[in-house]
């Protein structure tokens, strides 16, 4: 039987209310391990800690930096011989990444579930699959490691959220979707201010192609099968593990392509020099301007691309 490994981030939106529902759980599972930490030097004494203890299920209790954050350190400085398996608790503000790979339903009750399916040996019926991207080629030297890469009107639109939308107390994928129809309903009425729809000068190059740089409302990478609002912004890939969109700007028919776009209404009306979207191995992205990695911010070094790649993957506990 796998042990469990629980790792909670005490700052992260929900568990701010406190960790009272998992301690709860927790107390009658002995073959649960649970840490509570918010500072990132700690998993590096953590992850070893529990790679000592024979730990097979690695449980992350936050949002989507602190699932980035663990992948990080697992798969750039592992202390585990083979990755174990992941599981997500939703606990931060957007849980893009859990809402794709994380544990469903209220908490007590999926940590529950989770430590059922370990002791009856259900587990392995409940695994996803996914490659985990690899982000070079950036300030502060180090890779990172991630489910979603965004540039330009993606970090402009997650700071808008935060500033306008969260700060309004609400969160998941109610205050993106006020976000997103904000910004759909300024460009109707012509009103740009909010800073999000605006021109970004990307140079992308694909699998060793030859850059194309233009003016591109965003760009997105990714090994996620769905992102907010349960949408699918990707088309014609074809078992390549990154999923890749580019939007030029200025945007065409912003609205009116808007449902095209995110779930495939007739997306074949779609013009690719417009909107655009394939499948990838190697990504080389050339910008200016600060870019995120499941909501964390970073920053591109001058004159060099940001590489990104997805040779590993991870096994996610979607139950």
């Amino acid at each position: 039987m796998p042990k469990i490994g629980l790792i909670s981030n005490p700052r992260s939106q929900r568990n701010r209310r406190g960790l009272d529902e998992i301690g709860a759980v927790v107390a009658g599972a002995p073959d649960v391990i649970h840490v509570a930490t918010d500072a990132r030097q700690e998993l590096d004494e953590v992850l070893p800690e529990f790679a000592r203890r024979d730990i097979g299920v690695l449980l992350i209790n936050g949002g989507d930096g602190t699932v980035q954050t663990v992948l990080t350190r697992l798969l750039e400085t592992p202390s585990f011989e083979g990755v174990p398996y992941l599981a997500i608790l939703p606990r931060g503000m957007a849980n893009t990444t859990a809402a794709d790979v994380g544990l469903r339903g209220k908490t007590a009750a999926a940590l529950t579930r989770l430590i059922a399916a370990t002791r009856d040996g259900t587990l392995a019926d409940h695994v996803v699959k996914r490659p985990i991207l690899r982000i070079e080629s950036m300030q502060g030297g180090a890779p990172q490691r991630g489910m979603m890469f965004g540039a330009g009107a993606i970090p402009d639109a997650i700071e808008l959220c935060r500033r306008q939308v969260y700060a309004r107390g609400l969160t998941g994928n109610f205050a993106m979707g006020v976000t997103l129809a904000g910004v759909l309903l300024g460009d109707v009425l012509g009103r740009r201010g909010n800073g999000v729809l605006r021109g970004h000068n990307i140079g992308v190059a694909l699998d060793g192609g030859s850059e194309c740089r233009t003016a591109r409302l965003l760009v997105l990478a990714t090994t996620l099968h769905r992102l907010i609002l349960g949408s699918k912004p990707f088309w014609n890939y074809d078992g390549q593990p990154i999923r890749y969109t580019s939007i030029t700007y200025p945007p065409e028919h912003l609205l009116r392509s808007a449902p095209k776009v995110l779930y495939g209404w007739r997306r074949e009306a779609l013009r690719p020099e417009a909107y655009y979207s394939q499948g990838a191995w190697r990504i080389a992205i050339r910008l200016d301007a600060p870019f995120t990695v499941d909501g964390e911010t970073f920053h591109p070094l001058p004159d060099q691309p940001v590489v990104i790649t997805a040779a590993d993957h991870a096994r996610f506990v979607r139950l």
